[in-house]
């Protein structure tokens, strides 16, 4: 029997773009398309009808904003993973994004299909990323006033060597296998090091700068 494919919700109000990306996953032998929507509420809608597990999502469309459905989904549908896929290269966008769950942001025009694929396994592997050209902007705008040393002070050496780890955006699987362990070990350093920086993803993690 072959593996179950990874179950994917495409999200946006260009016809074009969306046949695009439905080619795109149709071609991953290990993803699959089940839903296509052209607004936030048929997003809402049709993730609820299929519980995907990875949405990719626009951000401005005609009728309802990538934002609020991604806001909702992740609150009904927890195990849902939203990758944002949106022409908007702006800090406050980018900062909604996050804050409204999503796990993954990327910029139409900066990423290559084969940087596309990554991003899907990734996230399918609890991973997080954003697109190069926002990293600094994330840095600058999360715990603006914290220093280095402050986010140090608080992590054990293992946690700090995680976190590092988690910034070059390996995925827990990658972790452990770089680290010799186990993959609910990461998890539970990584739940512990939320907790210590007061943050709840992976990308807040990517911003924090330990020295």
């Amino acid at each position: 029997m072959s593996p179950a494919r990874t179950r994917v919700l495409i999200v946006d109000d260009s016809f074009v773009v969306r046949a695009g990306l439905r080619g795109f996953v149709a071609a991953q032998p290990d993803f699959a398309v089940v839903a296509e929507a052209s607004n936030g509420r048929e997003a809402v809608d049709l993730a609820r009808e299929h519980r995907p597990d990875i949405v990719l999502m626009d951000l401005r469309m005609r009728a309802g904003d990538g934002i609020s459905a991604t806001r909702e989904i992740v609150r009904e549908l927890p195990a849902t993973k939203v990758l944002v896929l949106t022409w908007l290269e702006d800090p406050a966008s980018l900062r909604d994004a996050i804050l409204a769950g999503a796990k993954g942001y990327l910029v139409h025009g900066s990423f290559a299909s084969e940087e596309l694929a990554h991003a899907l396994r990734t996230l399918n592997d609890e991973g997080a990323l954003i697109t190069p050209v926002l990293a600094g902007e994330l840095l600058r705008s999360v715990d603006a006033h914290e220093t280095p040393q402050d986010v140090a002070e608080r992590l054990t050496p293992r946690e700090r060597q995680i976190l590092s780890l988690v910034q070059q955006g390996r995925t827990n699987r990658e972790i452990a296998q770089a680290l010799g362990i186990e993959e609910k070990t990461v998890k539970n350093h990584i739940n512990s090091l939320y907790s210590k920086l007061a943050i709840s993803s992976r990308l807040e993690a990517m911003a924090k700068r330990p020295r």
